[in-house]
Parts: structure tokens; sequence; C-alpha cells
């Protein structure tokens, strides 16, 4: 699953518990070691730690942190990694052919790509993803190009 995908369930999920602030900052403690709000702030902390790759919580695992700095800490390591990304993403896109896989998961694998593309904000022009669709096609399929290349 993309990032900006998980991103939406753990809101929606954080909103049903009314816990969303505590990602978003806007909840804090009433006053000094306001013991209930740190168990819910430690809570959101558990249900990041425990759905993230185990390179991705080293990375993001620190003491004494709220929810909202592991938040934005994981958000940031997404962000900062996009170019790269992206590059890769596009070459996955360029390079990937029919192969053993039928039409549809063909085209399966390409919006897959084409959605991660989008979210991270760099969309493939239609003319770009036509020609990378036709060029991965089998030889099978060399009378069909000819026609949707003219």
């Amino acid at each position: 699953m993309n990032y900006d995908a998980w991103k939406e369930l753990f809101q929606t999920n954080s909103s049903s518990f009314r816990v969303k602030g505590h990602i978003r900052r806007e909840s804090k403690p009433k006053y000094n070691k306001d013991e209930a709000w740190v168990n819910l702030d430690d809570l959101v902390k558990m249900w990041i730690y425990d759905i993230v790759t185990q390179s991705l919580l080293n990375m993001i695992l620190k003491e004494d942190v709220t929810a909202h700095t592991v938040w934005t800490g994981l958000e940031t390591l997404f962000r900062d990694n996009q170019q790269s990304r992206a590059i890769e993403l596009d070459q996955r896109l360029q390079t990937l052919t029919l192969g053993d896989l039928t039409i549809s998961q063909y085209c399966e694998c390409m919006r897959v790509i084409l959605d991660l593309l989008t979210n991270i904000i760099s969309p493939v022009a239609a003319p770009t993803l036509f020609t990378y669709l036709i060029n991965g096609l089998s030889p099978k399929y060399d009378n069909i190009i000819t026609v949707l290349r003219h």
C-alpha cells in the first residue's frame, strides 16, 4: 500500500476513535503530567509502531516524543524521498513488459505504478503512458500496435 492510502486509512481510524488530534497536534495535555492524555498519545504511537515495517520503526522510534512528532517524522521520511522514488517508479513503468501477464494484469500493474507516481505529485502524461503501454506489449500484439501508432 502506498503512503497516501495508508495515511488516509490511519487518519480515518484515529478519527473514529477520537484521537486524530494527537497526530494533528490539535490535542494537548490539559496540565503538566496529564496522565489520561499521555495514555491516549502512547496508544496512537503504539498503533503507528505496530503497523510500520521494522526498518521504518528503527528510523522513527525515539524516547519521550509525542504521537504528532512520530507522525510528522514518518511523513518527512516519505516526502523527502519523493524525487528518487519518482525516478524509480518511472523507470519501472518504462520497463514494464507484458511477459507472462494477462493484458488485465499488465494494465493493473501500470495502474498501480501510475497511482504511486500521482501520489508523490509526479503524474505521467497520457501520451507518455500510451507509449509505455504499447512498448511493453509482446510481439503477438504487433498488428494492434501498428494500428494504434498511426
